[in-house]
């Protein structure tokens, strides 16, 4: 299944408050929805993000973490990690359609646990 980047980005902001109705208020919340957003535009990251997950079950979160280490300067707080983890879960859930997740440990950046999803219904593939 392909999946522009555009796509991603309007289902964000159409459907993410709804869903995730508790972390509405991180949309447009500033540093870290900014680069959580950059995250989806990026289309070799987004696959690299896909195949961490699918491949080695490394949480999207972990690998987000991992990447943007350096323009995270603040510890995160408990309702940052969560939105995070609700982001990340909304894109592969709701909008790459995954069937399946499971919590496992993540340690990076505070973040004690993370999740990682299987049972997509097809290969997913982000497209510009």
């Amino acid at each position: 299944m392909q999946v522009s980047i555009d796509e991603i980005k309007q289902r964000l902001y159409s459907d993410f408050s709804n869903i995730y109705r508790a972390f509405g208020g991180f949309v447009d919340s500033g540093k870290l929805w900014d680069l959580c957003l950059e995250a989806v535009s990026d289309q070799v990251l987004m696959g690299n993000i896909i195949f961490c997950n699918d491949v080695h079950q490394i949480p999207p979160v972990h690998t987000f973490l991992k990447v943007v280490a350096s323009e995270i300067t603040w510890e995160l707080t408990g309702m940052e990690k969560r939105s995070l983890g609700a982001f990340w879960g909304f894109v592969f859930k709701h909008v790459f359609g995954y069937q399946r997740q499971k919590s496992v440990t993540a340690r990076v950046n505070t973040v004690q646990t993370a999740t990682y999803f299987f049972d997509p219904l097809g290969r997913i593939e982000v497209k510009k």
